[in-house]
């Protein structure tokens, strides 16, 4: 009974603050139903107001918008200074694939049938399993709350050598694509 009670008091500060300011100044609006949207603040005087992307608005207290939570973490770092992780910064190329990784900034471009994707931003490493030489890094996470993330892309990497690795996210799809290092 007790743990449910921390539970759900755990639930109400994560949902406390209901404006949330991302890494890149957006803000957004955290709703009672787990879904988010995008929304404009701006001050006029003393008072701070949301306007939402269906031209509602409201006034909002402004310590309500709370900034969001982007600290690195003790794991993040012992992570980042793990010789499997060291690895992956530089140029990365494959057939259809390239990667830049630089110790705090990603870039990701794969060509996928006839479209492009890209993603990029800051990088994290979620997951490192020294065994199986594989790490899964979150690139361009916008915000994380705890345990929820807002934004980013998980791509999951199996190491090879210095020079070579493998992007193993769509693996159980049949898509693996090995990239060697560019010098």
């Amino acid at each position: 009974m007790r743990k449910l009670f921390f539970l759900f008091g755990m639930v109400l500060l994560l949902f406390a603050g209901e404006y949330i300011t991302l890494d890149d100044g957006k803000v957004i609006l955290l709703k009672p139903d787990g879904t988010w949207q995008e929304v404009k603040v701006v001050k006029k005087g003393s008072e701070t107001i949301a306007i939402k992307p269906d031209g509602t608005w409201e006034k909002i207290d402004a310590k309500k918008v709370e900034a969001a939570n982007k600290l690195e973490t003790g794991i993040d770092k012992k992570y980042k200074d793990e010789p499997l992780v060291k690895i992956l910064v530089g140029k990365w190329r494959g057939d259809g694939i390239y990667y830049e990784f630089t110790p705090n900034h990603a870039f990701m471009k794969l060509k996928d049938g006839h479209s492009r994707r890209t993603i990029e931003g800051k990088w994290i490493v979620e997951k490192l399993d020294k065994a199986k030489k594989e790490v899964v890094v979150n690139i361009g996470e916008g915000a994380r709350l705890g345990f929820l993330t807002f934004g980013g892309d998980i791509r999951k990497f199996k190491i090879i050598n210095d020079h070579t690795i493998q992007d193993i996210t769509s693996q159980l799809d049949g898509k693996v694509y090995t990239l060697t290092k560019e010098r």
